[in-house]
């Protein structure tokens, strides 16, 4: 079956109805709301045969007079109130999304609660025992949604260079061109063709609050902007963006000239390792360095080793704070936070900094979870050359519940050695405090999936995040 049969919910019901005084009825509405006809886009009070007398609809389960609770009967018998027998006509617009999965599915197929909402286009991830109900449920889900007009499924893996996918159109429309405004900033893009994922809507205003208007961002894999175009808009940053997709690439500019802050971002389209390259031959002294492609971030560690990890000769500029996002997998006897850490000291070859920051950001699949590790970069030699204006960096962790934390992360001096890396750190001005050893548990930041009476509308939740500091 895989069309969906509307006419399956055509049905008549016999129910109980009273004659209520309109004076009556706001008070019954309040006192025995449990007990009115409830289904999706049906008024369970209506006019009735005289202008002072309202039909209240008793709901189904109520099937006889014996079945009414006693207050209620005392209330029908202390207002004379009359009860009738009435029929009622239903069709499909007054069931939920799950109630008209749970006619249509097998019993031991489930029903797909979780997708993401991208503007007026649904992407769910359907289950093997899903796909051959696949238009079923897609037609489901945009009927059920205002303002949806287009449901698709993602075929096959994410494509590990631009980070694209293939997709099927379940339901809708076939436009593929979404515009949704997040943290301040409108973004407009081919979803079809670019990275995109509202599941980490928080994590991005996460990250960008850290930033000071004094930084200047380096952001390696940017996308269509979703870290640049909120740093430079909410936090004035300077920022300079770089995607490898062309496509990003032009949405980004499209964005950034949309969002007015053309001349806040400047785009490249380069290989992530030439483009820090590029503004470091520049003399640009970026100071935070956002690096988003999960998958494969972490090998991007050398190009940053090679610079200031050199043993002969010094950064040409101050090292920057690192924040880079990476998947980190989990057995019985592994730890997220350790293990991430050790991946990225195996690239650059020596340990981070003791006041490093890392912290779980979100589950992607069994014994898999998204990290971010934020450390300022290790030097072998100090920075002896100068700037007209070195940018104070600071990371700051805000909350949802308390007032912002401030650390500073240190700069760091390394000696390495052929056996096994050793980390000295540099003391800095003695007005700086650095938090080592804190374990922090951060709250969740969920968007809950809520349903009504006339939709189903479902969101997405960032995972509870776990956040050491060393």
């Amino acid at each position: 079956m895989n069309v969906l049969n509307k006419e399956v919910f055509n049905q008549t019901k016999k129910v109980l109805g009273l004659i209520v005084s309109n004076k009556l009825v706001n008070g019954f509405s309040k006192q025995f709301k449990s007990y009115m006809f409830q289904y999706p886009k049906f008024k369970p009070i209506v006019s009735a045969d005289t202008d002072d007398k309202k039909m209240i609809y008793l709901c189904d389960t109520l099937k006889k007079e014996t079945d009414i609770p006693d207050l209620l009967k005392t209330f029908i018998k202390e207002n004379d109130i009359k009860v009738i027998e009435k029929d009622i006509s239903l069709n499909y617009n007054n069931f939920s999304y799950e109630q008209v999965l749970k006619t249509l599915l097998p019993k031991d197929v489930g029903i797909p609660f979780s997708f993401e909402r991208i503007g007026h286009i649904i992407h769910v991830n359907l289950k093997d025992e899903q796909l051959p109900f696949k238009y079923i449920i897609g037609q489901a889900i945009l009927d059920k949604n205002i303002q949806v007009k287009t449901v698709l499924n993602k075929v096959g893996e994410i494509d590990t260079v631009f980070r694209t996918f293939k997709i099927e159109i379940l339901a809708g429309e076939p436009d593929l061109v979404a515009e949704i405004k997040e943290n301040e900033c409108i973004f407009r893009f081919n979803f079809e063709e670019v990275y995109w994922n509202s599941r980490l809507q928080y994590e991005h205003m996460e990250l960008v609050n850290t930033f000071k208007k004094e930084d200047i961002i380096c952001d390696m894999f940017a996308g269509v902007g979703p870290f640049a175009l909120p740093a430079a808009k909410i936090k004035k940053c300077k920022v300079y963006a770089n995607d490898l997709n062309p496509s990003s690439v032009k949405y980004m500019k499209e964005n950034a000239k949309t969002n007015r802050l053309e001349s806040k971002v400047e785009i490249s389209n380069l290989d992530a390792r030439d483009f820090v390259k590029s503004l470091v031959e520049k003399s640009i002294p970026f100071t935070q360095v956002v690096m988003n492609l999960p998958s494969t971030s972490i090998e991007f560690l050398d190009v940053f080793r090679d610079i200031f990890l050199n043993s002969t000769i010094p950064p040409p500029i101050p090292p920057p704070i690192i924040n880079c996002y990476t998947f980190t997998k989990l057995d019985e006897s592994s730890d997220l936070i350790k293990d991430t850490i050790k991946n990225v000291e195996n690239v650059i070859g020596t340990k981070v900094p003791s006041d490093c920051v890392c912290y779980e950001v979100r589950d992607v699949a069994p014994k898999k979870s998204m990290m971010r590790i934020t450390f300022r970069m290790p030097t072998i030699l100090p920075y002896v050359g100068s700037l007209t204006t070195t940018p104070t960096t600071t990371t700051t962790t805000p909350t949802t519940t308390t007032p912002t934390t401030t650390s500073t992360l240190t700069s760091t001096t390394t000696n390495i050695s052929t056996s096994a890396p050793t980390t000295t750190t540099t003391t800095e001005s003695s007005n700086t405090n650095t938090s080592t050893n804190n374990v922090e548990d951060k709250n969740n930041k969920k968007r809950n999936s809520t349903e009504d009476s006339n939709e189903t509308n479902e969101t997405d939740s960032i995972d509870t995040n776990k956040k050491l500091k060393n």
